[in-house]
């Protein structure tokens, strides 16, 4: 039986597509497409890519991808590095990651609207509070006693200048029409 590679490859040139053109599609480097064709895994950093990309490249060419992807796991065992999945991180998960995986599968289409009517719903309960409770303080004349002592200081204006910082007057002559006023 010919290995997934040869497969690969004999049912691209029958359909008269290039490596580029796989590559296209598939979303993926041409070199890539290349590995896959040549059986080379090891380009690969986890299986999970070499098995995803074999089914899309399966799906483009329009061939079953199901026995396709069993002879894929027979050479894969056949490879030290991609015999099995590798553990993302041993030990206990942290907060953080707990959270981001949480947040990575919410279906944020429904949440993020329902989210978004929460916080406005929440900033008018609260104005309205806010409100209410200035009203009830003007109304209960608490708010008198916490007013400041009142002190009148008077601005400095024009009273307030000196003599001394003024020039002289100028002398006016009198009128000659002025009546004058006889003893």
């Amino acid at each position: 039986m010919p290995s997934v590679g040869d497969q690969l490859r004999t049912a691209r040139e029958e359909q008269g597509k290039s490596l580029e053109d796989i590559g296209g599609e598939l979303k993926i480097r041409t070199n890539h497409v290349l590995a896959l064709e040549e059986g080379d895994f090891d380009k690969f950093d986890a299986p999970v890519f070499v098995r995803g990309f074999v089914r899309s490249y399966c799906r483009v060419l329009k061939i079953d991808s199901a026995p396709v992807v069993v002879q894929l796991n027979h050479e894969l065992g056949g490879t030290d590095a991609l015999a099995s999945d590798p553990a993302l991180s041993p030990g206990k998960k942290g907060f953080v990651y707990q959270l981001t995986l949480f947040l990575t599968r919410v279906n944020w289409s429904i949440w993020l609207p329902v989210i978004v009517l929460i916080l406005i719903a929440a900033t008018v309960l609260l104005v309205v509070d806010a409100k209410n409770d200035q009203r009830e303080a003007l109304r209960s004349g608490d708010w008198v006693n916490d007013l400041p002592a009142a002190e009148y200081k008077p601005s400095r204006g024009i009273l307030e200048l000196e003599i001394n910082d003024l020039p002289p007057a100028p002398v006016k002559p009198s009128a000659t029409n002025s009546p004058s006023v006889k003893p």
